[in-house]
This record gives C-alpha cells, structure tokens and sequence, in this order.
C-alpha cells in the first residue's frame, strides 16, 4: 500500500522577502521565522499601536514602530532605522502584514475535542 504524504517540512532557512532602503537589501522575516513569543509580541506591539490614540503619545506610537521593525526586517542597522520616516516604517509592516502573511492559521481542534465541546 502506498503512503499518503500528509506534511512535508523544510529546516533550511525560508526564502524571504526582500525590502530595499538606499539601496541596500534586507531580509524580511517569515511568519515561520517567528516562534511563539515573537509572533505573541509582535501582536500585541500591532495591537497596542493600532490602539493608541494619536497625539496622546507621539514618542511611545515611534517607539512602537522601531520595535515591530525591529523583529521583521534582519540586520536592519540603528542609524537606518532612524532615518527612516514613521510613514515608509508604516509601509513596510503593511509589506510584512500583506505580502509575507502575519497571520497564522490557529490548529484544528481534534474530533474528540470538539465533540467534547459541543456537549
């Protein structure tokens, strides 16, 4: 009997996108690049600066555009980042968030869980 290949996986390092600034490339990170605790932050940093009420903290929604640029774009050094504009930061988590997918699909729930659910 043959056997049905249900998940194939790969450890090498992902192919990723890539974001130009001056010129010089970078690596964005993949949504599997990103453990448990990255994805949770990087969540909760969208969240609270989507949340946040402009004019109320401008220093604290930039700090919160550094931080979230920080975890998708590799080897993206200081005085680059600080050159960048809050708008081109802003695009280039949209880029992240559309085109390298930020949202990760939540596990199926097993039969038995659901049965058990549903009573």
């Amino acid at each position: 009997m043959a056997h049905k290949t249900l998940l194939e996986l790969d450890t090498a390092a992902p192919e990723r996108a890539v974001i130009k600034i001056d010129g010089n490339a970078y690596e964005l990170r993949s949504i599997d690049d990103l453990g448990l605790k990255e994805d949770a932050e990087f969540r909760g940093t969208l969240r609270e600066f989507n949340d946040a009420q402009p004019g109320q903290d401008w220093g604290k929604m930039a700090g919160l555009l550094d931080r979230m640029l920080q975890s998708i774009v590799l080897g993206l050094p200081q005085d680059v980042l600080a050159r960048l504009s809050d708008g081109k930061k802003l695009k280039i988590i949209e880029v992240f968030i559309k085109e390298v997918g930020m949202i990760r699909n939540p596990p199926s729930q097993a039969p038995a869980a659901e049965a058990v659910a549903s009573t």
